[in-house]
């Protein structure tokens, strides 16, 4: 499933100013990632951020490595501008429009990144290109959703579908949600090996989060301007459908439950 890159960066870049509101599970990601970074051998002295959003991780970064050269990335330029507000005036860390997938410049110790590469189209062609662009004993560091994101969603889908089959209503054959497009645990070890790395490490965990309902998890998905999380053509009547059955399949303790699939990938540019 290709993600409009255009689309994408627009739906975040509209969403910017209320983005740290709902993203508890980014920022849970994000402070977990600096724990990782510990894993380098000494602290770098130029950093690359890709897809750095509103700047929570670039001011971890900044905290973590004091003395860094930070350069911070991403495709919406209102996410960028909020970032830039964020971290105030600081001559260490330049700020792009880009997108991440495309070509750059420069050589880095570290490239980092939090709940973005689950987005690219091009995984292992990004991966073969950072280790490029990274010097000799520097590592590719970063967070990113898994497939098993949302997959309560997914599965109330599902029944839906089945249930307005069984009802006569005609065959239905809902596509895919998004998340269950993103690469796993295997895959980005398979594309950081492909790449050429060394020492490639990949950690999962499942995350729950806990919600009113199901609108107000649609509402607080779309509010991130990230992604839909249902697909574009979801009829109105399978919408509803979809609706009773995550209600009535996990509704505990007046609240429905989402699951997120977070992972967190290491990889090294062998030394010479």
């Amino acid at each position: 499933m290709k993600v409009d890159k255009n689309r994408l960066g627009h739906n975040f870049g509209r969403q910017a100013f209320q983005y740290d509101q709902y993203a508890q599970v980014q920022r849970y990601m994000a402070e977990q990632l600096v724990g990782y970074l510990q894993v380098l051998e000494r602290p770098p002295a130029r950093i690359l951020e890709v897809g750095c959003g509103t700047g929570y991780l670039t001011g971890l970064l900044r905290q973590t490595f004091p003395d860094a050269h930070l350069t911070a990335l991403d495709l919406a330029p209102a996410a960028l501008a909020q970032a830039r507000r964020r971290l105030g005036h600081d001559p260490r860390i330049d700020w792009l429009v880009a997108d991440g997938e495309q070509p750059f410049r420069g050589h880095f110790d570290l490239i980092t990144s939090n709940s973005v590469f689950q987005w690219f189209n091009q995984p292992a062609v990004s991966c073969r290109r950072y280790r490029e662009h990274l010097h000799p004993g520097g590592g590719l560091i970063f967070a990113t959703l898994g497939p098993g994101t949302f997959q309560e969603l997914a599965i109330s889908l599902e029944r839906a579908a089945r249930q307005l089959s069984l009802n006569g209503g005609g065959a239905f054959s809902p596509p895919p949600i998004p998340a269950q497009g993103f690469a796993g645990s295997v895959a980005w070890q398979q594309f950081l090996l492909q790449a050429g790395f060394v020492e490639v490490a990949v950690h999962r965990q499942l995350w729950v989060e806990s919600y009113p309902g199901v609108l107000a998890f649609l509402k607080a998905i779309r509010a991130m301007g990230a992604s839909r999380p249902c697909p574009a053509a979801l009829s109105r009547r399978l919408l509803t459908e979809m609706i009773a059955s995550y209600e009535t399949g996990y509704r505990v303790n007046g609240t429905i439950p989402v699951t997120y699939e977070l992972l967190w990938a290491s990889a090294h540019h062998d030394l010479p």
